[in-house]
């Protein structure tokens, strides 16, 4: 099968590690990062011309950081029906990555893809889960005959989640360096479901939800945990690191406030991250 691979980052790499039997095209932004890429993943054929990538491809997944989405969609240019998983986990200002692409590119086999699995965790072949967007009639267990997928259907809910276990993992972080408890931040965790209510919307991602939000190799709780005692680091760290929860708080915030749904514990996280109030309101939310 001729697989393309949109994006180079760890996600992108994790992904790959599981299709090692296909013919592999890894379309890459800057054409720089390809000599190493190279190195890393020999058997991949790699351009920076985005519609040369998808030219043979049987199925194509956009794993691409959030900012470069719409950028990404906006070039694509197809020529037949072709399956894509939408692996990036975000959203623009006022519409969902997938809806957004099924009306630009005028197709509906168009699936995102969720977890619960890390990056890391792909390349090790360990099992794991994929949580699809809609029933893509078994053509994800074929592509990953090894690995557990979900078929749902549900694809809002599942794109809204997918940001918020992010951004929440944020406060995970934060609650971790401030307690040193594991037992602190599940309670967080379990405090935020209490506030959604309604626990059927989260199948799907509740695996995901907890794996982002206690995991040391979450880049969202590094973040949060980095936050509470140098915030000059932690801008370092956004600025070497993708962390899809900071991008999108902005987002969902305003998103939430336009709809005029409310949220604590958005804006709890919004008030700590965005407007340098104190970390400890977290603690107060537990209360």
């Amino acid at each position: 099968m001729n697989i393309t691979i949109i994006g180079c980052g760890a996600f992108a790499k994790g992904i790959v590690s599981l299709l090692e039997q296909n013919n592999i095209t890894m379309w890459v932004h800057q054409e720089t990062k390809i000599n190493n890429l190279k190195k890393e993943l020999p058997n991949l054929q790699f351009t920076t011309n985005l519609n040369e990538s998808i030219k043979k491809a049987n199925v194509i997944f956009i794993l691409v950081s959030s900012n470069y989405f719409k950028e990404v969609i906006d070039k694509i240019e197809l020529k037949q029906n072709i399956p894509i998983y939408i692996g990036t986990k975000g959203m623009l200002k006022n519409e969902f990555l997938t809806a957004y692409a099924k009306k630009k590119l005028k197709q509906d086999n168009i699936y995102f893809i969720a977890g619960p699995n890390l990056a890391n965790d792909l390349r090790k072949k360990v099992p794991v889960g994929f949580t699809l967007s809609q029933n893509d009639h078994n053509l994800l267990k074929q592509i990953f005959p090894n690995y557990l997928s979900i078929d749902t259907s549900f694809e809002p809910n599942l794109e809204f989640y997918s940001i918020f276990k992010n951004i929440i993992a944020i406060g995970s972080g934060i609650i971790y360096e401030l307690t040193n408890s594991y037992s602190t931040v599940i309670t967080y965790l379990t405090k935020v479901l209490q506030e959604i209510k309604n626990f059927s919307i989260l199948y799907g991602t509740i695996g995901d939800y907890f794996l982002t939000g206690t995991s040391f190799n979450s880049r969202n709780f590094i973040f949060g945990k980095t936050l509470v005692n140098n915030k000059e680091k932690a801008q370092d760290y956004l600025n070497s690191t993708t962390v899809e929860g900071y991008t999108m708080l902005k987002n969902l915030f305003n998103y939430l406030k336009k709809h005029n749904y409310k949220l604590e514990i958005i804006n709890i996280l919004y008030s700590i991250i965005y407007e340098n109030k104190n970390e400890n309101l977290l603690l107060e939310y537990l209360k």
